[in-house]
């Protein structure tokens, strides 16, 4: 289980790190029963069993421990990405992490869904590109692109693949179809990128 972070001050200590734990787990309970914006601070906090003074000071706003759903998300995706060896083939390199993405997404869909749904949320991951797209960079450049190439085509990736993400929180398109189309955006952009030769095809 990853902690939340967000914006508040840091303390290290070990009751610090075991209220951030339960504050975490609070909200992905919380997040698998509703939706973002029924969940008040009040509510984490009653979950965790412990006062909102010590969410507010631990973790920070609403905002900021939502966020800290997609750090976790992220990190969860960079977890299982260290599992996997690396590609020699470009469209190989990216499809890895959409493909590892969607299937932690896929692992424990309703935090995630509640979060992408929560309108303020969306700004959010979408700058910060929900991270995905640093996992995409260093992939691509070991088979072979050049880091402007790697950069250019991660961003791309991302784009499409914040789409697929919104699509299937709102519930637009079903599971099976959201890793479908996340793989084939993914291949696709890759190949408009690199072109087909730097694929050995």
């Amino acid at each position: 289980m990853s902690t939340l972070t967000g914006g508040a001050r840091p303390s290290n200590s070990k009751a610090s790190q075991r209220r951030r734990v339960a504050i975490a787990e609070a909200t992905l309970t919380l997040l698998r029963a509703r939706d973002a914006a029924e969940v008040a601070v009040s509510d984490i906090a009653a979950e965790a069993g412990v006062s909102v003074a010590t969410v507010y000071n631990l973790v920070g706003r609403k905002d900021q421990i939502l966020a800290g759903v997609i750090d976790g998300y992220v990190h969860r995706v960079s977890v299982e990405l260290l599992k996997q060896p690396p590609a020699t083939e470009l469209v190989q390199a990216a499809s890895v992490v959409i493909t590892t993405a969607v299937d932690a997404a896929l692992s424990d869909p309703l935090p995630l869904r509640a979060v992408v749904r929560e309108p303020g949320t969306l700004n959010l991951a979408q700058t910060k590109g929900m991270g995905v797209d640093q996992l995409i960079e260093p992939r691509l450049c070991a088979a072979g692109a050049s880091l402007s190439e790697a950069r250019e085509a991660a961003q791309l990736i991302v784009y499409a693949f914040w789409g697929t993400i919104v699509s299937w929180a709102l519930g637009l398109i079903s599971d099976a179809r959201f890793r479908d189309d996340a793989e084939l955006v993914t291949k696709r952009l890759v190949l408009g990128t690199f072109g087909t030769e730097r694929q050995g095809g």
